[in-house]
């Protein structure tokens, strides 16, 4: 296996479905690179690895995933310190709803917009050329159920979600000739903390894991899913 072969720019590696994703892939091998903002998070992320980034296996890089130039950056500098990027997985993205239509706010809109389709985009374009000199490149998202089953007062979530699906089709059509890959899983509800506090009634053990998710993002990354792109794959639980 080249030097390449087993790397990993993981956006939103901090967050709570992040260190989920990150810590499975260290566990397979992988050298990972995270991109953050929230220092005291990147901290806190490290300490749980501390053998990986003694090792080097495991880097961080502050970067603002929703400006290119960040994070061109930012994947310039994973490239050069893990010696290529073959997989990315995108776990970065937010929600913010409760609000029809009628009633929304320009900049609560754009913010999605910004946080769940064009971070996908950047991270997308600046680790393309990377994946593309590996020949097993894999491009990975995480949607959510939410952009094909709808709610009142999440459009501009819905819209931003549906719009990173037409990136990722149009991802698997552009690559499929490099031997790059590109799929987006959708989640129901992640029974992460700020789930949990968000909604306090819910039943938790009807919701997905974050290691399941982070099992789902492992598989698409290997030789085995070698076949699979342009795919749009639910994992709901039981909720």
């Amino acid at each position: 296996m080249s030097p390449a072969e087993n790397t990993a720019f993981i956006t939103g590696g901090t967050g709570g479905v992040g260190r989920a994703v990150v810590a499975r892939f260290l566990a397979d091998g992988y050298r990972v690179a995270v991109p953050y903002r929230s220092e005291s998070e990147w901290k806190a992320l490290a300490s749980a690895h501390e053998d990986a980034g003694r090792s080097g296996a495991l880097r961080g890089m502050v970067a603002d995933v929703t400006d290119e130039s960040s994070v061109a950056r930012a994947a310039a500098e994973a490239a050069s310190t893990l010696g290529g990027i073959r997989v990315l997985a995108h776990i970065a993205g937010g929600y913010k709803g409760g609000v029809d239509v009628e009633r929304m706010e320009a900049r609560d809109v754009r913010g999605m917009i910004d946080l769940n389709l064009l971070s996908a985009f950047w991270a997308a374009k600046h680790v393309i050329p990377h994946a593309k000199r590996t020949g097993s490149g894999r491009l990975l998202f995480v949607s959510s159920r939410g952009a094909v089953e709808f709610s009142a007062g999440a459009a501009a979530y819905a819209a931003s979600k549906a719009g990173l699906h037409g990136l990722v089709g149009t991802l698997a059509r552009e690559l499929r000739k490099d031997g790059v890959t590109a799929n987006a899983i959708l989640p129901s509800v992640i029974d992460t903390e700020a789930n949990r506090v968000s909604m306090p009634k819910a039943r938790f053990d009807d919701w997905v894991r974050p290691e399941q998710v982070a099992a789902l993002l492992a598989f698409l990354a290997s030789d085995a899913a070698s076949a699979v792109s342009g795919a749009l794959i639910p994992i709901y639980g039981r909720a």
